[in-house]
C-alpha cells in the first residue's frame, strides 16, 4: 500500500514538474517544419525572431521558462525561434514580406496564410511576464490581430497602445505609407513631456519611417537632452537611421520641395555637414526639378554635387551623371550641358 501511495505521489509530483515548464520551443532548425506543426495542431505559430550573440535576446530565457508564460504560449501557439543570422531564415523572412530591424522581434502568424497577426520588437526594459503574456494574449485574440486594424483604424479607434502597435506592424511589413500615417496620429496622442523619455527613444528607432513629424522634429532639435538619457552612439544612430530609411525607400520619390527643405534642415541641426548634406540629397531634389521641368535648376543641383565630392569624379562617375541626366529630362539646354560636361569625359 505504501509503495502504491509513494508511485501515485510521484506521479503527481511529475505531473505538476511537467505543468510548471516554460515555453516549449519546437526542435526545428526549419521554419516550414514549425508551420508544418503548427497546421496539424490547429495553433497559431508563435516566432521569435533573434540573434545568439544578442544580450536582450538572451535576457528574455529567463522569462520564457515561466510556468505562467509556458502555459499561455504552449497553449496557443507552435513555438518557434528564428536566427536571423542564418541566410536561409532571412531569405524565408523576406518571401514574408517581413524586415526584422530589432531582435528580438515577436511575430505571431496565421499559419495556413501566414498573414502577420500580431507583432512586437522588445527592448530590454520592457522584459516582463506582462509584457510577454499580453502580446501573446493580443494574438490569441480575433479582435486585436492586425487583419482587423484597418477597420478599427477607419472607425475612430485612436489610442496610443494602438496606434504604435499598428505603426509597429507597419514597419514589419514595410508599409511605409501606413506606418508615416499611423506615427503621425501616434505624435498628436503623445504628450510633449513624454519626447525625452526612453519610450520615445524605442518610437523613434523602432518604429518610426519618416522625418516628418514633432517627435522627430523635437528629437533633432534637443539632442543634448537626448544625450544625457542613452548613449551619444546610440542617439546619433537613431536619426541617421531615419534619414538612411527616407532616402533610400520608395518615398524619396514623393518628397515636395518643402520636405525636401526640412530633411536638409534636420541634418544641419544634428551637425552633419554642408557636403555631406548635398552628397545625401542631390538625388532626390534633382529628380523633382527635372519632374518640374527645371532642368536647369536640377543641373545646378548636380554642380553642387561634383563641388561637394571629396575628390574629382572620374569616368565612370562622369558616365553616371551623363546616363542619369539623359534618363530624366529631354530638355535641350540640360542635355547639352550633360553633354559637354560630363558624357565626354565618361567612358562611352
Amino acid at each position: 500500500m505504501r509503495l502504491l501511495k509513494s508511485i501515485f505521489l510521484c506521479i503527481i509530483f511529475a505531473t505538476n514538474v511537467q505543468a510548471q515548464k516554460g515555453i516549449n520551443f519546437i526542435k526545428s532548425a526549419n521554419l516550414q517544419a514549425a508551420i508544418n506543426a503548427a497546421k496539424q495542431q490547429n495553433k497559431l505559430l508563435f516566432v521569435e525572431a533573434y540573434e545568439p550573440t544578442c544580450h536582450v535576446c538572451n535576457s528574455f530565457k529567463g522569462t520564457f521558462a515561466q510556468p505562467q508564460v509556458g502555459a499561455l504560449y504552449n497553449a496557443n501557439f507552435v513555438n518557434f525561434q528564428l536566427d536571423v543570422r542564418k541566410p536561409e531564415n532571412l531569405k524565408a523572412l523576406q518571401q514574408l514580406k517581413i524586415n526584422i530591424n530589432a531582435t528580438p522581434t515577436f511575430l505571431f502568424f496565421d499559419p495556413k496564410s501566414m498573414k502577420l497577426l500580431q507583432a512586437k520588437a522588445f527592448g530590454e526594459k520592457e522584459n516582463t511576464i506582462i509584457n510577454v503574456n499580453s502580446i501573446a494574449q493580443k494574438a490569441s485574440n480575433p479582435a486585436e490581430q492586425a487583419t482587423n486594424f484597418a477597420n478599427k483604424f477607419k472607425a475612430g479607434e485612436r489610442g496610443f497602445a494602438f496606434l504604435l502597435n499598428y505603426a509597429q506592424i507597419a514597419r514589419l511589413t514595410a508599409d511605409t505609407m501606413t506606418n508615416i500615417k499611423m506615427v503621425n496620429e501616434l505624435v498628436k496622442v503623445m504628450p510633449t513631456n513624454q519626447y525625452v523619455s526612453q519610450s520615445a527613444l524605442n518610437i523613434i528607432q523602432m518604429v518610426m519611417m519618416n522625418n516628418n513629424n514633432a517627435l522627430f522634429d523635437y528629437y533633432v532639435s534637443h539632442l543634448t537632452q537626448y544625450n544625457r538619457i542613452a548613449d551619444p552612439s546610440l542617439v546619433k544612430m537613431i536619426y541617421e537611421n531615419i534619414f538612411q530609411i527616407v532616402m533610400t525607400s520608395s518615398q524619396v520619390n514623393k518628397l515636395s520641395a518643402a520636405e525636401i527643405a526640412k530633411l536638409k534642415d534636420q541634418m544641419a541641426k544634428t551637425g552633419i555637414d554642408k557636403g555631406s548634406i548635398v552628397r545625401r540629397t542631390w538625388m532626390a531634389e534633382s529628380i523633382l526639378l527635372f519632374k518640374q521641368k527645371k532642368a536647369m535648376a536640377a543641373i545646378n543641383v548636380i554642380n553642387e554635387l561634383i563641388d561637394a565630392l571629396p575628390s574629382a569624379p572620374g569616368p565612370k562617375e562622369y558616365q553616371y551623371l551623363c546616363d542619369f541626366v539623359k534618363s530624366k529630362t529631354k530638355d535641350k539646354a540640360a542635355l547639352k550641358f550633360a553633354q559637354t560636361n560630363w558624357c565626354k569625359f565618361g567612358l562611352r
